[in-house]
């Protein structure tokens, strides 16, 4: 076997052995909270069967990057701008109050410490609608406000679930046109309590990502680092792209071969795709919808979030063994 191990490494200037260290580590995306599965989807029966439990991922996610573990001089760089993330302090609070609202805190928060990046890390939240619903946590504070708090804190990024919006986007006429809205009236409708201040808190950053649909791959550790489409050392275990990113596209591509390859599924996912274009104005056409403000829907692009599952839980005999009983 050949020996692919560059030797003289250590010998390079210690500016280019930084700059191939900082190369190396993941460009993450640091879950606010927990995405539960039998919410996402919609399944509430205790026999449901789903593609994935989610915990695989959520565990892998928050781990350190392996270059903590490389050398001294590797943990060194992974700890210039990463941590395993402790809560904001009152000081870190203050400085950045963008509302005076209390930090969001729900039974889904991740209690535990996670790694972040300050400086490639954004930040996404599963809470929405549903989970109020059917988990009936009590809750303080406000979602987007504090995940805008933690965007800011992180490198200004921010995702959430396209149900924050999606109850009235299937309201209006199917014959009214799309985005931009030359139709509709401002204040036609009054704005509830509710969205006024997630209309406030969507404000707080320039731009937000609305996750869509969630495709989980599964896949051995191996095999997915050797594609390269999970960071340079396989360590973005949950992307969310844009959904016209050329990466969305390689990555269903590759969810749906893994689907095939296996000889049973426990739960098939579903892998059909809008256009880009439509998710847009889906999209947009539902913010309008909510907040009454021509402003908001131009901040608001789709995206798709894919999770590596390297437990391979949907690859499984669970299906034959339940029509057999």
């Amino acid at each position: 076997m050949a020996d692919d191990t560059f030797h003289p490494f250590p010998r390079l200037p210690i500016e280019l052995r930084h700059m191939i260290w900082r190369l190396c580590l993941p460009h993450r995306v640091s879950e606010y909270d927990l995405i539960v599965n039998w919410v996402y989807y919609n399944t509430y029966s205790d026999n449901a069967l789903h593609p994935c439990q989610f915990a695989s991922s959520i565990v892998s996610n928050g781990r350190p990057p392996l270059l903590t573990r490389v050398c001294h001089e590797s943990r060194q760089i992974a700890f210039e701008t990463g941590e395993m993330g402790p809560k904001l302090t009152t000081e870190e609070k203050e400085a950045i109050d963008l509302s005076g609202e209390p930090e969001w805190s729900t039974g889904t928060n991740i209690q535990w410490d996670v790694w972040k990046d300050s400086v490639r890390d954004s930040t996404h939240l599963s809470w929405d609608g549903g989970h109020q619903i059917n988990l009936g946590y009590t809750t303080r504070g406000h979602p987007l406000v504090s995940l805008a708090r933690e965007a800011k804190r992180l490198n200004g990024k921010a995702s959430f679930m396209v149900d924050y919006i999606q109850d009235l986007m299937y309201s209006e006429p199917d014959d009214e046109p799309l985005f931009p809205f030359a139709w509709a009236v401002v204040n036609k409708w009054p704005v509830s309590e509710e969205n006024q201040k997630n209309l406030a808190a969507l404000k707080l950053l320039p731009e937000w990502l609305v996750v869509v649909n969630v495709i989980v791959i599964h896949l051995a550790f191996p095999l997915a680092a050797k594609t390269g489409l999970f960071g340079l050392l396989g360590e973005e275990v949950v992307q969310v792209v844009d959904a016209a990113s050329p990466l969305a596209t390689q990555l269903y591509e590759l969810a749906e071969a893994c689907e095939r390859q296996a000889e049973v599924v426990t739960a098939a996912q579903d892998f059909a795709r809008m256009p880009a274009e439509y998710m847009d104005d889906m999209v947009k056409r539902g913010a309008f919808k909510c907040f009454h403000d021509y402003e908001i829907p131009y901040r608001l692009r789709p995206a798709i979030m894919f999770r590596l599952c390297t437990e391979m839980c949907n690859h499984s005999d669970r299906v034959e063994k339940e029509q057999s009983i």
